[in-house]
C-alpha cells in the first residue's frame, strides 16, 4: 500500500502545483472559523469552497481500489461519534499526510460535491486529521444554490443525439465556458463538440455560364416589367454550384465561423447559404482553408467562443460519446 501511494504521489505532482493551489484559502477560512466561531466566518468557508470550485479546484481523496480492476475505486469514509458516515477529503498533501498513508486521487471539487449528494453519506469531512470541517449535504446544496440561476459548470448530462439535436445544449456549454473558463468545463465542451452538428455560412459560387444566364434574365426584366417581376421565380443552374465557407477576419487573424443553429446567424446569415455539417467536418474545412485560420469561432455575432486550431487534433482523437447509446 505504501509503494502504491508513493507512486501516485509522484504522478500527482502537477495536481499539487495547480489544481490544489489556492486551497490554502479554504484552510484559512476554517482556521478563522475555529478562532471566531460566528456566522460570518462560517459562511466564509462555504463561499471560499464555492470560489475554489469555480476555479477548477481539487480536493485529495483517499480511495479503496479494486485489486482486479485498478480503474475502479471507492471513496474512503469516516464514521463520526453520532454514527454518521462522511466522505474524507483533504485540501493539501500536508493535511493528508497528518494521517495514515493510503492510495489517493485528486478530483474536482465540483464533481465531488455533486457525487456526494447522490450517496447515503452525511456529507464530506474536510481535513479530518487537522482542523476538520463537516460539510453536510444541506451545506453542499447551499453552495450550489448560491449560484442562483447562473451556471458555472457545464452540465454532466449524458451526451445523446437527442440532447445535441437543436444545438441549444452546445450553445449553453459555450456560454458557460465563456463565463467560467476552467479545464473541466473545457473538457466537457470538447466532448460535446466531438459529436455535434453545426451550421456553416457558405457563399454560392456559380459557373460563368450560370452567371451569364442570370445577368441576361436581369437585363430582360429591367427593360421589360422591371426587376420586381423576378420575385418568386425559380432559377435552375446548368452546372454544379460550389459552396465556399465564409471566413471572418479580426485584425490579422482569420476565423472559420460556425453556428449552433441556423437562426443564430441572424441578419448575417441572410447573405449566405446555410449548410449543416458535423463539427469534425468543419475542422477539416478550417484546416484546409486557403487562409491560415486561428481557429473555429462559434456564434460569432452573439456570444463568440473560439476553438483554437491547437485543439483540433485533440477533438478528432476523442471517442464518440454516442457509441454507448
Amino acid at each position: 500500500m505504501d509503494n502504491q501511494f508513493e507512486k501516485q504521489s509522484e504522478q500527482k505532482e502537477e495536481f499539487r502545483n495547480s489544481f490544489l493551489d489556492g486551497n490554502e484559502l479554504i484552510e484559512e477560512a476554517i482556521a478563522n472559523f475555529y478562532k471566531e466561531n460566528n456566522q460570518e466566518t462560517f459562511i466564509n468557508i462555504l463561499e471560499t469552497i464555492r470560489h475554489r470550485m469555480h476555479a477548477d479546484g481539487h480536493f485529495i481523496f483517499p480511495v479503496l481500489t479494486d485489486e482486479n480492476d485498478p480503474e475502479r475505486f471507492a471513496f474512503c469514509t469516516i464514521q463520526s461519534n453520532d454514527g454518521k458516515v462522511w466522505q474524507a477529503a483533504f485540501t493539501s498533501q500536508e493535511e493528508f499526510e497528518k494521517g495514515e498513508k493510503a492510495t489517493v486521487i485528486s478530483y474536482f471539487i465540483d464533481s465531488a460535491l455533486k457525487s456526494c449528494l447522490d450517496t447515503d453519506n452525511a456529507g464530506i469531512i474536510i481535513n479530518p486529521w487537522g482542523q476538520a470541517f463537516l460539510l453536510e449535504k444541506g451545506l453542499i446544496e447551499d453552495i450550489f444554490r448560491a449560484d442562483g440561476d447562473t451556471e458555472y459548470s457545464v452540465p454532466d448530462d449524458q451526451i445523446t443525439a437527442e440532447l445535441l439535436e437543436d444545438g441549444s445544449f452546445l450553445k449553453k456549454a459555450t456560454e458557460i465556458c465563456n463565463r467560467n473558463s476552467t479545464q473541466l468545463n473545457m473538457i466537457k465542451l470538447l466532448r460535446i463538440l466531438r459529436d455535434s452538428y453545426v451550421w456553416v455560412p457558405c457563399n454560392a459560387i456559380l459557373s460563368d455560364a450560370d452567371y451569364a444566364m442570370i445577368e441576361k434574365m436581369a437585363k430582360d426584366a429591367e427593360s421589360g416589367e422591371g426587376l420586381d417581376s423576378l420575385k418568386g421565380q425559380q432559377f435552375t443552374t446548368m452546372d454544379n454550384v460550389r459552396l465556399v465557407p465564409d471566413i471572418l477576419q479580426n485584425g490579422d487573424a482569420f476565423f472559420f465561423p460556425v453556428f449552433t443553429s441556423a437562426e443564430e446567424m441572424g441578419e448575417y446569415g441572410d447573405h449566405f447559404s446555410k449548410v449543416e455539417k458535423h463539427f469534425l467536418e468543419t475542422i477539416v474545412l478550417a484546416r484546409n482553408n486557403e487562409k491560415d485560420v486561428t481557429g473555429i469561432v462559434i456564434n460569432a455575432f452573439s456570444e463568440p467562443f473560439v476553438v483554437n486550431k491547437e485543439l483540433f487534433e485533440l477533438i478528432e482523437g476523442m471517442e464518440s460519446s454516442l457509441n454507448a447509446d
